[in-house]
C-alpha cells in the first residue's frame, strides 16, 4: 500500500513538472514600451512661458523631434499591446497523447499614445496636446466584435 503511494506520488509529480513545460490553455501577454504620461505629468506646462529645457528635466528627452514652420515639434510616444488566447483543444492532448488538435480563440492589438508639443523659435512652449489610441489595445475574447 505505501509502495502504491508512494509511485502515484511521484507521477503525480512528474505530471506536474512535465505540464510546466507545455503550453497552457490560456495566454495573457502584454507589452508595454515607454512611461505612459497622464494630465497630471503634464500640468507644469503653460502655453507661451514653459521653455524646452524645463519639459525635458520634467519628462525627460522626447522619442522624436521634427522641425516645423517656425519652431520644433517633441513628441512623447507610448506603446500597449495586449494579447489573449484560449486553446480550447488543450485538454484533449491527455486522451489522445498521438493527436492533439489546436482549437483556439484569440485577440488582442496594441496602440499608441502620443504627447506632442510644439516649440517656437526660442525653444518656448507654444501648443501641447494628447493623442490616444491605447483603447485599441484591449483584450477581444469574442473576435468578431466591430
Amino acid at each position: 500500500m505505501i509502495r502504491r503511494t508512494r509511485t502515484c506520488f511521484w507521477i503525480i509529480a512528474w505530471l506536474f513538472v512535465l505540464s510546466g513545460c507545455l503550453r497552457g490553455p490560456l495566454a495573457w501577454q502584454r507589452v508595454t514600451l515607454n512611461q505612459p504620461l497622464s494630465e497630471e505629468d503634464v500640468s507644469f506646462v503653460v502655453n507661451g512661458k514653459t521653455s524646452l529645457s524645463e519639459v525635458v528635466e520634467q519628462l525627460g528627452a522626447p522619442n522624436q523631434m521634427l522641425s516645423s514652420n517656425g519652431g520644433v515639434v517633441a513628441r512623447y510616444q507610448f506603446t500597449d499591446g495586449k494579447y489573449f488566447r484560449v486553446d480550447f483543444g488543450w485538454g484533449l492532448r491527455f486522451l489522445s497523447p498521438f493527436y492533439s488538435p489546436d482549437l483556439v480563440l484569440g485577440g488582442g492589438g496594441s496602440g499608441a499614445d502620443l504627447f506632442q508639443i510644439t516649440y517656437n523659435d526660442r525653444w518656448i512652449v507654444q501648443d501641447h496636446g494628447f493623442a490616444f489610441h491605447s483603447q485599441l489595445s484591449e483584450f477581444r475574447l469574442w473576435p468578431f466584435q466591430d
